[in-house]
């Protein structure tokens, strides 16, 4: 599994290790709708600025509903138990939604850091409340679907996104089924791509993108 650095993001479409939202310039004029597959929430902290907010969930795996309502900045980085930045979940100006999946291998987050200038919420649920993947499914950014089948073969397509220099990166993993366990990487692209990968059974796809980006599947044989 890999992680997004920012200073190692580069132009064109060239493989990079990747794990957050890239900035981007610009911003729609509201916040997207909600991501929320439904499902009790486990844990919500919200602000109207910077906070550090220590995740209270446990060590096992969540999917994590973020949304930001402010027009400048918004950072959310995952910290381990020494509350240094394991992983980036967002980087990016105005309102933003999206979902991430922590805890999903051996690197146990512990508190969140969130930078932002406007309101903000966090929501954790369990990770059966993972969107389902039947068929086919689009998403406007970072998303966590739940796939139940057997042997599939997946095509992925990222649409790139128009307020990115370099059209924003894709990476995509795969976990098992119950989040507890790192699978295998799908995609980890930068700009536009489209591509196939293998889909062994049921796991949980975890998507991270700057913009738009969609998945099909269809069954082995």
């Amino acid at each position: 599994m890999k992680w997004f650095q920012r200073n190692q993001a580069k132009q064109g479409a060239d493989v990079v290790p990747l794990a957050g939202v890239t900035k981007t310039r610009g911003a729609p004029e509201q916040a997207p709708l909600p991501l929320t597959a439904g499902g009790p929430v486990l844990q919500c902290v919200g602000d109207d600025d910077d906070r550090v907010a220590p995740l209270t969930t446990g060590a096992g795996p969540v999917v994590l509903d973020i949304t930001h309502r402010g027009s400048g900045h918004f950072v959310v980085d995952a910290l381990d138990a020494s509350l240094r930045s394991g992983s980036q979940l967002v980087y990016t100006d105005g309102p933003f939604a999206c979902r991430a999946l922590v805890n999903g291998d051996d690197r146990t987050v512990r508190a969140l850091r969130v930078q932002a200038d406007g309101p903000w919420t966090v929501e954790a649920r369990a990770v059966s409340s993972a969107l389902p993947l039947e068929g086919d499914a689009r998403r406007p950014a970072s998303d966590v679907l739940r796939y139940e089948g057997g042997p599939a073969i997946a095509t992925l397509r990222h649409e790139g996104d128009p307020r990115s220099d370099d059209g924003g990166y894709f990476l995509v993993d795969t976990f098992e089924a119950d989040g507890d366990g790192f699978l295998d990487e799908l995609a980890n692209h930068v700009g536009r791509w489209r591509g196939e990968a293998p889909l062994p059974g049921p796991c949980l796809i975890y998507a991270r993108s700057d913009g738009p980006w969609s998945i099909s599947v269809r069954a082995l044989g």
